[in-house]
């Protein structure tokens, strides 16, 4: 949510850039879209941060004997 509406507000101040001929606004709106990229979390749990007993590369080397 966070990041959709920080892209708004980056686009909103690249489209009044062009709207008002002042350049300066495009540049805030071009640091707020940075923001919004670098800030954006990934809320995918890995497998390893799931809680369970076995991690993925335990998974793997039990499959790897098995062939």
């Amino acid at each position: 949510m966070k990041l959709l509406l920080l892209m708004s507000v980056a686009l909103a101040c690249v489209a009044l850039s062009f709207a008002w001929k002042e350049p300066w606004i495009g540049g805030v709106g071009l640091l707020v879209a940075f923001v919004a990229m670098f800030t954006d979390r990934d809320d995918v749990r890995l497998d390893d941060e799931k809680g369970s007993y076995e991690t993925t590369k335990s998974v793997r080397n039990m499959r790897s004997k098995d062939r």
